[in-house]
């Protein structure tokens, strides 16, 4: 009987996404959504011990971060579930490669902690079957979802690499719909050698994993021409975009999703769109002009592990202009990276660490660096450390230049830089071609209000 209930509301939730809440205006969509913040932090906020007590508004309640959900992770659930006991099934999923055992009714999952500490969270088997069809309808193109209300056609097959699989994950396989799981801590030939035999209709995976695979295939040795082609995990860049789409001719779309739920998706005119139908979003601006903020994150649809003013270290960038499809929800330019992505420097004149952020630095390297495969910058101590996979001893000099062109351009004092080879990154990492480690970072200045 429950199993039919989850299955109902997976329907439900299915057909709401697809094909019904549209709002006149954005001013429609926010006071739906104020309503729906309103029984959950009615009803749902109680639940949990960390709060204890239901709440009015949001600004009633503490901005919380990683920090604070590892440290309390046993009161932020309404489970009761300890972090040890937690963390002890996650990481003997990961050992095993055996991802299905639960805690319970519970799938426990375990970030790539590319931001620090690993994180962890907590679904429930009908959050989980309302989150696998919410990203179906959200995803899923006209075609292939033909395809999979066709049943006297093959099924609909999805090839989705990931450094660990989850049961959140697998939920989305039926008769109609395989799921392919391909572990990114396995040989990458090896998985080459498995698309090439069975071609996925749907091949889903990291932006970098996406690159090497359009590379291989632009070489001829990976003939797949997927129906859609989708990035999740990493930070999509125009230049890899442009590649992918150039090897298997779909455009690229995108998933936006963490550890704290899924946060955005692609829409049919090709632009990312926060998922704001299930998650509120207050912006913590990090510019004078609002087009850069840090997301403070409220899911109003969870029910086990709660996500309330839950502050993201992701930079987001407004998009310029409304989307063309019509949907009211907020329009991104891009997902940047995360907070230290943003690489700091200090001002001509007055020495105050002056932001240069990563779709900048992205923009000299496009101009500079026409014989770069791909790079890695990272702000030491010391200054910046570049390496770079290219094709002609003098790219180095190129990239010096642009780079010192931004800087000027910037109004910054440039920092030493030193040129080393290139590394690539370990199985099953997450890419991360800016990075901040300097100590400055105590210096760099908060958010604007």
């Amino acid at each position: 009987m429950t199993r039919a209930l989850d299955v109902s509301a997976a329907a439900v939730g299915f057909a709401r996404t697809r094909w019904g809440r549209r709002w006149p205006n954005r001013g429609a969509l926010l006071a739906w959504q104020e309503r729906r913040l309103r029984r959950f932090l009615r009803d749902r906020l109680p639940q949990a011990p960390f709060y204890g007590r239901p709440a009015s508004h949001l600004a009633e309640l503490p901005i919380v971060d990683k920090r604070t959900l590892v440290t309390r992770f046993g009161d932020l659930n309404t489970r009761g579930i300890r972090r040890a006991d937690a963390m002890a099934a996650a990481l003997a999923a990961e050992r095993s490669r055996d991802f299905r055992p639960e805690i319970g009714d519970l799938t426990v999952g375990l970030s790539s902690g590319t931001s620090g500490e690993r994180g962890l969270f907590l679904v429930s088997r009908r959050e989980r079957m309302i989150w696998a069809a919410v990203m179906l309808a959200r995803t899923l193109t006209r075609e292939s979802l033909a395809r999979l209300a066709s049943p006297w056609r093959p099924p609909l097959s999805v090839a989705f690499f990931l450094r660990a699989n989850s049961n959140l994950y697998s939920t989305l396989g039926s008769r109609r719909l395989t799921f392919v799981f391909c572990d990114l801590l396995q040989p990458l030939e090896r998985h080459v050698t498995a698309l090439t035999t069975r071609p996925p209709h749907v091949l889903v995976a990291p932006a970098t994993v996406l690159r090497r695979l359009a590379e291989i295939s632009l070489g001829g040795d990976l003939p797949i021409r997927p129906r859609q082609v989708i990035s999740v995990a990493e930070t999509l860049e125009l230049e890899d975009a442009a590649l992918i789409e150039r090897a298997f001719g779909r455009p690229v779309q995108q998933i936006y999703q963490a550890t704290e739920g899924f946060l955005g998706a692609t829409c049919p005119a090709g632009r990312l769109h926060l998922n704001e139908e299930c998650v509120h979003v207050e912006p913590e601006w990090l510019d004078p002009g609002h087009r850069r903020f840090h997301p403070i994150v409220t899911d109003f649809t969870r029910e086990t592990q709660l996500i309330v003013r839950y502050r993201l270290d992701d930079v987001l960038r407004v998009a310029d202009a409304p989307c063309s499809c019509g949907r009211v929800s907020l329009a991104l330019a891009a997902v940047d990276g995360r907070r230290d992505s943003v690489l700091y420097l200090p001002a001509r004149g007055t020495g105050t660490p002056h932001p240069i952020f990563p779709d900048l630095m992205r923009r000299a390297m496009t101009i500079g660096g026409e014989h770069v495969r791909d790079y890695r910058i990272v702000q030491t101590d010391a200054g910046l450390v570049v390496r770079l996979a290219a094709s002609d001893p003098g790219a180095s000099a190129a990239i010096r230049a642009e780079l010192l062109a931004l800087f000027a351009e910037q109004r910054v004092i440039a920092p030493s830089m030193t040129f080393a080879p290139w590394q690539d990154d370990a199985p099953g990492g997450k890419c991360c071609r800016i990075r901040r480690t300097t100590s400055a970072a105590t210096s760099v200045p908060e958010a604007i209000a």
